[in-house]
């Protein structure tokens, strides 16, 4: 049997055939009984209409014409455009955070500016909305409402397409995640959404190839990957694309590999492992000012889809936990939600859970602070 998404694709152009190429005729459809094949087509061109409208109809899984997940499907491009031999590797050395500071300096003069225009339709989708309600219409995130239309960026994070030169044309803002993304066009004139590290440029030469140069914007897996390297976008599994590492002013450093595995620290202090096969991207992510905006007035936040919030401090004793008292300069008690739940944060990981892959978990805030790791 055919997926249900091709059933309803076909259900959707056989019913926008029939409207078109109808016109007056009656249509009879194939299931429909001898004593109502003589009435007339209106009521069927109605149900036809209605039925367009309905297929129309967007919800949260469709992004993309795949439905459940955006995934974007592999493609051989080897008979329509063949790749070209691999230029040899000619940037071998580590991409490490000084290196990266000198290009920086170097590139003071030219900083990142985000393309201030429309973003393409075929790699982008609006984004469906749900104001903190869940699938059954309940509130499970207060303070979401509301905010202007935005539209999601499908974003490249398997690197697919390998061993093909690509061109940045240019850096764009992103409204669903932190960092700037780049659009990037193949050789071949495929366009595509990647990651932008912090030094990328418009005019500059990105490929993920096993024998691509240490530069920033390159894809490579761990195992040609040196010490030493800062790097973004990493995978959790081989083939499963980029997962760590993904937002803005982020990098982990490759500290050792050994003959299985990389050992990286992530940018939450914690010290992992990951397969040598499993691919990142060189260099650091790009929007470093982002946490630095100066919002100016409370109708920014409206326009992010921020709505309103109360200090439980303000409130009475039945309603929040921090309620009551004849003085608002105190908590009363650690800062929970209304429902008692601690704000901070707690632990959740069962003792008794191996660690699997971590050498080190994440160091505490505290310690973050202290050390000035945070």
């Amino acid at each position: 049997m055919a997926p249900m998404w091709r059933r309803l694709s076909d259900v959707f152009t056989n019913s926008l055939s029939r409207l078109v190429q109808g016109g007056a005729r009656r249509t009879v459809a194939p299931h429909c009984p001898p004593a109502l094949q003589d009435q007339t087509a209106g009521p069927q061109v109605l149900g036809g209409i209605s039925a367009v409208t309905l297929l129309a109809r967007r919800w949260s899984g469709v992004y993309s014409r795949i439905i459940k997940r955006n995934r974007v499907p592999f493609v051989d491009f080897e008979t329509g455009f063949p790749k070209g031999p691999t230029p040899p590797q000619s940037v071998v050395g580590a991409f490490t955070l000084a290196k990266q500071q000198k290009l920086e300096r170097l590139l003071a003069a030219t900083p990142q500016k985000t393309f201030r225009g429309r973003v393409i339709p075929a790699l982008s989708t609006w984004r469906v909305k749900h104001s903190g309600h869940n699938d059954q219409g309940r509130v499970t995130t207060r303070h979401r409402g509301g905010g202007t239309v935005q539209r999601l960026r499908f974003v490249d994070f398997k690197r697919g397409r390998k061993d093909i030169p690509a061109t940045v044309l240019r850096i764009e803002y992103s409204p669903d995640r932190t960092s700037h993304v780049a659009l990037i066009q193949y050789e071949d004139g495929v366009l595509s959404y990647i990651l932008a590290p912090l030094t990328l440029r418009p005019g500059d030469t990105v490929v993920a190839s096993e024998t691509a140069n240490i530069v920033p914007g390159n894809a490579l897996p761990f195992r040609s990957i040196p010490a030493g390297s800062i790097v973004h976008n990493i995978e959790l599994r081989p083939g499963a694309g980029g997962q760590f590492i993904r937002a803005a002013g982020t990098f982990a450093v490759v500290i050792t590999k050994d003959s299985e595995f990389a050992t990286i620290k992530l940018r939450s202090t914690e010290i992992r492992k990951f397969p040598l096969d499993c691919w990142a991207t060189i260099g650091q992510l790009s929007n470093l000012e982002r946490f630095m905006r100066f919002k100016g007035k409370a109708g920014v936040n409206r326009w992010l889809g921020r709505r309103p919030s109360v200090r439980g401090n303000a409130m009475n004793p039945s309603d929040h936990p921090h309620g009551g008292g004849t003085s608002a300069k105190h908590t009363k008690r650690p800062p929970v939600s209304p429902w008692g739940i601690l704000r901070t944060g707690y632990k959740t990981r069962s003792p008794t859970k191996p660690l699997g892959l971590i050498v080190r978990r994440n160091l505490p805030g505290k310690m973050q602070k202290k050390y000035g790791i945070a």
